[in-house]
Parts: structure tokens; sequence; C-alpha cells
């Protein structure tokens, strides 16, 4: 309720005082209103009530009368309205306000209220009171279409549009948005001229376009820029703010016809713009991208005929662009990849934004095949491009390289035959199909003999060139669909298909035997080979892997047993095989836990049966037992174990010797085996002196026992680790000698301390006159070079003494003591 009080009446005012006590001519002037009419006492009780009052609120004039008139208020506002009721009576003023209203039924309506000042009432008493008239008329749909215009605005001011009005006559300012503020940075003066906010173009399509189309239209809409300039007092210099717009103009008119305003809604545009330059810019771009393009780009109809080619196709194909456009893109298509092309465009047609991508041979224009990568999208949906889009590339160098690759993936460089992957590929072929048909498939692992001689002897062409021939005779002599392949080295394999009887392999492998053998010529030279072979026959339940291992265990028997023969894979082997994989896996479960035991047997001075050392042997625990080195070191050998297995032991004994505290051990010298593999190792010598220094031991309590095998190879860094040791002052012997390949080279090339010679010599002293006079000569040899002998495998009084005669420095053998563990070793010293 807002209300105003007017001034208090002149107490003389007896006209209007007698004017309301004239009900008749009350009622005739307040029924000419448009509202109607109550009248209150001091204590606001409604004394009459006009019956416009029901008409209006919905209250029965019984109701109204006294304080019932007050209930239809709002709640809200009731307060207020009554208080002001009170201090208009108090200070005899009016009161004016809007009145909220509420009607049964829930609904707001307004009234506007106008209260006269309270006059005296005779008519009602003998003492006059003071009565106020209150005049009131509906102003609901007022007040509800002020707040419409409130909200209106407030929405409009939100705006990001600019939104005006503006006079029809003059195009004047009459009210602006606050966007325009926003805009402009000033506050919009009405009247301001709409002109002043357009630029000079603007303007000019205002003034011929826009003018005319809103007097004959009432209605126009186009592009407009509006602009403000303001200047920089400061910097002197003057800043120029630009807006596009999208322009709206809507003329209002009356009754009558005629334009009473002009709205004006500009939407800004320069994201739109900026966003349609872009977008040519990048369309330049991208038509430039196309038609320079090193790969072909082509848009196909539904019907699959070429609607745009680009230039491309000219140096991939060979076609100019006009030449395939309207064929169908098929008919380049290699025969074999027609049916694929043909199902990739149904998938694509068919899904509305699916990409596919496939490879193709396409014919070029001189007859050969290209081969093109190929990518199509579903573009149909597109209006702009309305059919499948296929990006093509030219992948043909990269297909014929991945061929070559896979060429050597498969096949062996050197001799072009096939190689272990794709060996076993067709073996696993060759059991699928014997499995069905009841055949037996063969398999011949071949080994050339002794072709590291030829290799290291003639040079490494001239070994290339034997492989090669090797190679060619093996593919002449089996049958055309035999699998001929190489494993890597020397080694080949020959897969037979569908054999009919198991020993049709062996008569293969008697043939190629003979074949290989024939000589070779290279060069200037000529060289003669043998090969091994290990056969399996197999039946088809058998894997390739399987198979592939027993041939090599067969193989590996054949060479046992002197070379240049075959060998058929039977149970036996088996059995072997499986002892073999069983000590293997004993030995790495060993290693891991380092689970062994060093055994030492006494090396003996022949003059006085002094013990001046002994010789480390090596044990392994296992279940059953202790399993002899013999039973366990080849196995470590191949299966590449020899230099931790070597490192282990050395270790071992190495802390045995630190631990010895008896004094008769003080001076003692312990030989400890090394294999080839170990010589050849970089890091070897230095692992020897890192050890010696770790349990602090001197170099002389340690030498070393290699085997003519392991100097056999002559490799350099075999020469460069026994030097190293050498200087270091550690002791080298040769173990064994006599029995391996021996050469009286080995005692000039390598510093060698101590020759051991093989029990096979020693058994036949005394008993073979050859055995005997070798003995003697290798003492002889040995002193003549200041070498030590040390004889072993001593069992009897008579080839100790025979020994002693000799000249013998040094002897081992059961007759002087068994291997024994450590402590063993301590007390048969302190004996």
């Amino acid at each position: 309720m807002s209300a105003e009080t007017n001034q208090p009446p002149d107490e003389s005012d007896e006209p209007r005082a007698s004017f309301l006590r004239s009900g008749d001519q009350l009622h005739w002037v307040v029924d000419r209103l448009a509202g109607g009419w109550l009248r209150l006492d001091t204590t606001l009780h409604a004394r009459d009530v006009d019956a416009r009052w029901t008409a209006i609120t919905g209250q029965p004039i019984a109701d109204a009368h006294g304080h019932g008139w007050i209930d239809v208020i709002d709640a809200s506002a009731r307060l207020d309205f009554l208080d002001a009721l009170r201090a208009a009576f108090a200070t005899n003023q009016g009161v004016h306000g809007q009145l909220r209203l509420r009607q049964r039924d829930g609904s707001l309506r307004w009234l506007e209220f106008v209260g006269s000042p309270p006059a005296l009432d005779e008519t009602i008493g003998l003492v006059a009171e003071p009565i106020m008239l209150g005049l009131f008329r509906d102003v609901t749909a007022e007040v509800e279409a002020q707040h419409r215009a409130e909200e209106l605005t407030r929405v409009l001011d939100a705006s990001s549009d600019l939104v005006m009005i503006v006079d029809p006559a003059e195009f004047r300012l009459r009210w602006a948005n606050d966007a325009l503020t926003r805009f402009l940075g000033v506050d919009v003066a009405t009247g301001t001229p709409l002109v002043d906010f357009l630029d000079e173009s603007s303007s000019q399509i205002f003034d011929e376009i826009a003018r005319p189309a809103l007097a004959h239209q009432s209605a126009w809409q186009g592009d407009l820029v509006f602009h403000t300039r303001s200047d920089d007092e400061n910097a002197g210099s003057r800043t120029e703010q630009i807006l596009p717009v999208a322009t709206v103009l809507v003329g209002h008119r009356n009754v009558d016809g005629t334009m009473t305003a002009i709205s004006i809604v500009a939407r800004d545009v320069s994201a739109l713009l900026d966003a349609e330059q872009r977008l040519e810019a990048s369309e330049i771009k991208l038509a430039a991208l196309v038609e320079h393009a090193s790969d072909i780009m082509c848009v196909i109809h539904k019907d699959g005929r070429v609607r745009y080619a680009s230039p491309a196709f000219l140096p991939v194909l060979g076609y100019a662009p006009d030449a395939i456009e309207g064929t169908s893109v098929l008919n380049l298509v290699h025969i074999d990849d027609a049916l694929i092309a043909r199902e990739a465009v149904r998938d694509v047609l068919d899904s509305a934004g699916l990409v596919k991508s496939l490879d193709l041979r396409v014919q070029h224009a001189d007859g050969s095949w290209r081969h093109l990568e190929v990518v199509a999208t579903n573009l149909v949906e597109n209006t702009a491009v309305n059919g499948v889009v296929l990006n093509a590339r030219d992948v043909t160098d990269r297909v014929h390289v991945a061929a070559r690759l896979r060429e050597r993936a498969f096949h062996d460089e050197l001799t072009g035959l096939p190689n272990r992957a794709l060996m076993l590929e067709r073996l696993r072929d060759s059991l699928r199909r014997a499995s069905g048909r009841g055949r037996l498939v063969g398999v011949l692992f071949l080994d050339l003999d002794r072709f590291k001689i030829v290799n290291d002897s003639l040079g490494h062409a001239a070994g290339d060139d034997l492989l090669r021939e090797v190679a060619r005779r093996i593919r002449e002599t089996v049958r055309p669909d035999d699998t001929v392949a190489r494993l890597g080295g020397d080694e080949f394999v020959v897969i037979m298909n569908d054999m009919v009887r198991r020993t049709d392999a062996s008569l293969a492998a008697r043939r190629l035997r003979k074949a290989i053998s024939e000589p070779i010529r290279l060069g200037r030279d000529t060289a003669v080979v043998t090969t091994s072979v290990g056969i399996t026959v197999a039946e088809g339940p058998e894997t390739p892997e399987d198979l592939l291992r027993d041939s090599d265990t067969a193989l590996y028997r054949a060479k046992e047993r002197g070379r240049d023969r075959a060998h058929v894979f039977d149970d036996r082997l088996r059995d072997r095989a499986v002892r073999r994989l069983s000590v293997e896996q004993q030995l790495r479960r060993a290693l891991d836990k380092a689970d062994f035991e060093v055994h030492y047997q006494p090396v003996v001075r022949v003059v006085d049966r002094h013990i001046l050392g002994g010789e480390a042997l090596l044990r392994m625990p296992t279940p059953d037992g202790l399993i002899m080195p013999g039973q366990f070191i080849e196995i470590a050998e191949d299966a590449g174990l020899m230099t931790q297995l070597g490192a282990t032991v050395f270790s071992m004994v190495c802390r045995d010797l630190a631990g010895w505290t008896h004094p008769a051990a003080a001076g003692l010298s312990i030989g400890v085996n090394v294999s080839a593999r170990q010589l050849s190792d970089t890091g070897f010598a230095q692992f020897i002196l890192d050890e010696l220094d770790a349990y602090g031991l001197g170099p002389s309590r340690i030498y070393l026992e290699l085997t003519e095998g392991s100097l056999v190879d002559n490799r350099p860094q075999t020469g460069r680790t026994l030097r190293q040791l050498h200087d270091a002052g550690i002791g080298l012997a040769i173990d064994d000698f006599g029995t391996g390949f021996s050469s009286l080279a080995y005692l000039k090339r390598f510093p060698i301390d101590v020759l051991k010679i093989d029990r096979t010599f020693t058994d036949g002293l005394g008993l073979d006159e050859n055995d005997t006079a070798i003995v003697k000569a290798t003492i002889a040899l040995a002193h003549s070079l200041g070498i030590r002998v040390v004889a072993e495998g001593v069992e009897t009084d008579l080839q100790l003494e025979l020994l002693h005669e000799l000249g013998c420095d040094t002897v081992q053998g059961y007759l002087l003591g068994r291997p024994v563990p450590s402590a063993a070793f301590i007390e048969c010293l302190s004996r």
C-alpha cells in the first residue's frame, strides 16, 4: 500500500460536511465514478459500503461491514495500510495509494484507494463523529500491465542484443536497453538521432533502403554497422569501436494506420563474420590442399560413378581427372579385389558417417597395378558433398618393401631357404595333412662336420660359398614337395612329406650324406665336408617343436658316435633327453640356491708323499644322491650356464681356503677347473683377482686347470686372459694332457705352469710299453720347458714307484686320497 496524506480541511468547510451528510447527492456522484465507495469511522469500521465492493472483491456487502472489509486486504500489506488510515484520522489528512486484495479463490486484485480527509458526520448520532469517505476502483489490469512492462524491460536490459524504440518521424531515440549503453560505453540520451550510432555506409543504407521499407511494409531486415568514437585527451588519440549487427526494424501503427513508434533489434554478428571468414579461408586452403595433394581424392555418387576427381589421379594412376569423372570407380579395381571393394562400398552406403579403410590393387593407365590404401567416408547426407568421399594413397613401394621384409623374415638371406619360423609353419601343415591321410612325416636335422675348420682356414667368404653349395645339393637331392630349411650356421632341416615307410627317411639321409660329401670347389681350393643327420619320424599328433627337439637329440647322438652318420630318434634317446632335461632343471635350481658341494682330492709330492695342495671337484646334491661333474658339465655348457657355474665354484673354493685355519693348510694351492667359455669372457681375469682380494688370498693359493679343448679355438681373448692371470701370479695347468687336441704349440704359445698326465696313460705304466714311453716323454718334455708335472689316476704302488723313477713331480689318485668334503680334507692334512 503506497499512500499519500492530503492537507486537513478547513474547519469552516461546512458545505463539504453537509455534502457528506447528503446521501443522495453522494450516491449520485459516486455512481458516476469508475469505482465504488465506503465510509469509515475512527475505529476503521465500514459504516456504508458500495455494492461495487462485491463486484470487485467478491466479498458480500454484509460481510464487508464493520471490520469485515479488512479481511480481503492481502496480509503482506494489511498492517501498513491500517496504520496509514489511523494516521490520516489522527492528522485529519487524506490517503491515496494502491491496495492489494486477495479474493476467496486466492487470486489477487489491485485497487486504487483515495480516502478524503475526515469530516464530521452528524447523521449518526447526537454527537458528530469524524468519517472518512474512501473511493476505490479496480486497477488490476493497469498494475499487471505495468508489471509486464517492467519485466519486459528487465529482460530486454539483460539481452546481449541492442534493443531500441525510436521516434518514427525523426528517428530519434525514445528508449534503449542496457546493451546499447554497454556497447557505447556511455549513457544514451533520449532524443539522440539513430544515425549517430551508424557508420557512413550504414547511414546510407538506412536512408535509402530501410526507411522506404518501413514506410511501405512496416518492417525491414538487413545488416548494419554500429560504431562509436571516443577521444583520449591524455593520449591525444581517438578510439573507434565497430560492431556489425544483423538488424530488424518494425514499425508500430495505431488503429487508424498512423505509425507511432519503431522498434529496433540488432544482434552482434562479429563472431559469425569471423567464423565465415575463417571458413572461407579454410575452404580456400582445403581446395589448395586437395588440388596439390599427392593423395587421390574423389567423390562418388550412390550409383558408384565419380562426381569429382582430384588432380592427383594423373601422377598417381596416369588418368586425367576429367576422364575419370562420370565413370565407375570399380572399373579400375583388380578382379581379385573387386568383391571386397563392392562390399566395402555397400557397407559404407548403409551407414551415414561410416568410415572404412581397405587396401586395393588399382590399374594404372600403363596397365600395371598399383597398391592403394583407400579410406571411404559416407557423406551422402552432407548436402555440400552428397556422396562417398574416397581418399587413396599409393602404397605400392611400401607393399613391395613389406613383401621383401616378409621374404627375409621367413627365408635365410644367405641361401634363400626357408628359415626356422617358416619351417615350423610348414612342418605344422605337414603334420596336419599326414594325420588326415594316414601318412608319415620325416624330419632330418643336418649339421656339417667340422665346418668351422673350413670357415677359419679358407675365410668366411668361402664358408658362405660352401653353405650355398650345400643348400643347392640338398634341394636337388630331396623331392620337390619336401621342404629344405636353414636354421643358421651349418644346420639344415629337411621335412619329408607323405612318407609311406619309416625307412624312407633313413634312405634320404644316406643320399644327402653322399651328395654333400662330394668335393666342393671354393675358388682355388677344394673342400670335402661330411654331415651328421638326426632323424625323427612322426605320424601326425606330434608338435613341430617336439619333432625338432627330438631330431636335434638324434643328431647329437650321431655326432657322439663319430660324425658322418645318421641316427634315428627312439625311446632310449627320449629317455636320455628326459634325463638331460631333469638334470638341467636340477642344475638351475642348484645355481639359484648355490646348493653345491666342493670336494678336494689331495695332490701329493712324489719324493716324500707330502700334500702340496688339491684339486677342487664339484658335486651337485639331489634327492637321489650326489651327481658327478661328468653328468652335468656338458649339460651346463649346452644350456649356457658354465660362466655362472664356474663363478659359483670359484667363490666356494675361495671361501673354503680362507676358512682353513689349520697350520698344514697355510701353503696349500688348490686347482680349479675352468671352461673355454670362461676364458673367452673379457671380465673373467678381473673376476678371479677380485674374488681372491675379497677373501684375502694370495695368487699362489690358486691355479687354474684348462682342458686342451678350451685352447684349440685359439681365440685372441683366451690368450689375453691367460697372460693377464699369469702376470698376476696365478698358475695355469693343462688338464688331461694328451687326450684332446694335443699340440706342443700350446706349451709355447701360452704361459703354462703345470702339465697333468691323463689317467689313461697312468693306467698302463709298467703294463704297456707305449703308455710308459708317453709318460716318460711327457715328463722329460715338461721339465725341459720348466713345467711341473702331475700324474692323475694313481691307484697302485707300482704306478707310484715308476713315476718316482721317471722323475714325476706330483701325483693324485685313489692310492693317495679320494675326493672328500672340505672338513674331511683338512682332517687328512692333520694326519
